[in-house]
């Protein structure tokens, strides 16, 4: 998955008196640097490393917000510290340059992915999961969830910037796809080896068997969405995609015993009906 919980907009929050000139930050902080007191003069805040977590984090959001409009060709270093309403100084200082910024955006959205899929896949832990109807109806409740995640704007953005940037920087690619997608999918398979165990689904590769679900889900929507990202799948064709996809995995994995059993409540629950 594509983490899904990947931010990209820049906050209101926090900015304090980054409206202030650059000079006159830098003139108070050389004050606050040769100051011989414990304590600042009364009224005067200290620039501690809260502060300077706070300007770092409005640099990093507001250059995201940038190269997810304008891409990275098209955004400067002097445009994110206008943006960001800081010197252009206090962004070198916190990075060497727009390549390492933008490397350090990416990989800070991407080391968020685990945590984000795990949170998906968290489901397929419930123990009221015990008949291969029940799995299906979890996996299709995941194939939903899976969707909304990866189809949010942003996400899908990011997604194409990275892609567009593929070949000037080869190395954070293939990070965030090891990271995200592909470990999405190593996330799922780890699931469905349990079930795979327990005899309600058949299959010798639980990799292979976890990609095929993610894409079932997952590939007609996000393609398109990659294209034409205006045009979003309704809610009604993404229940329609999630279930179908569902489906279509079942007919390859699920064992024939389970499937046998499925069969037989299914007759004797229309047995009981009649």
């Amino acid at each position: 998955m594509d983490e899904g919980a990947v931010t990209g907009q820049a906050k209101a929050s926090g900015l304090g008196d980054h409206g202030r000139s650059g000079h006159a930050r830098t003139r108070r902080d050389d004050v606050g640097a040769n100051s011989r007191t414990d304590k600042p003069p009364r009224g005067h805040a200290t620039a501690g490393p809260g502060r300077s977590a706070r300007k770092r984090q409005v640099i990093i959001d507001t250059a995201t917000a940038l190269f997810l409009r304008n891409g990275y060709h098209s955004t400067s270093m002097d445009q994110i510290a206008a943006d960001a309403a800081v010197s252009k100084q206090t962004v070198y200082k916190n990075f060497a340059d727009k390549k390492q910024l933008f490397s350090d955006i990416v990989l800070g959205v991407t080391s968020n992915s685990n945590a984000i899929i795990s949170e998906l896949t968290s489901v397929l832990h419930s123990a009221e999961i015990k008949t291969a109807d029940d799995l299906r109806a979890v996996l299709t409740g995941l194939a939903r969830r899976y969707l909304d995640a990866v189809l949010q704007p942003h996400v899908l953005a990011l997604r194409r910037l990275v892609i567009a940037e593929a070949e000037r920087f080869p190395d954070l690619a293939r990070s965030y796809y090891e990271q995200a997608p592909a470990r999405g999918i190593e996330i799922i398979a780890q699931h469905l080896q349990a079930y795979i165990d327990r005899g309600m689904l058949q299959a010798d590769d639980a990799y292979l068997a976890a990609a095929h679900f993610a894409y079932l889900a997952l590939a007609i929507p996000q393609d398109r969405s990659q294209f034409c990202p205006h045009q979003p799948p309704s809610t009604a064709e993404r229940e329609r995609i999630a279930t179908e996809g569902v489906r279509v995995f079942f007919a390859a994995y699920q064992h024939p015993a389970a499937a046998t059993q499925h069969r037989s409540d299914a007759g004797a629950t229309a047995t009981a009906a009649g």
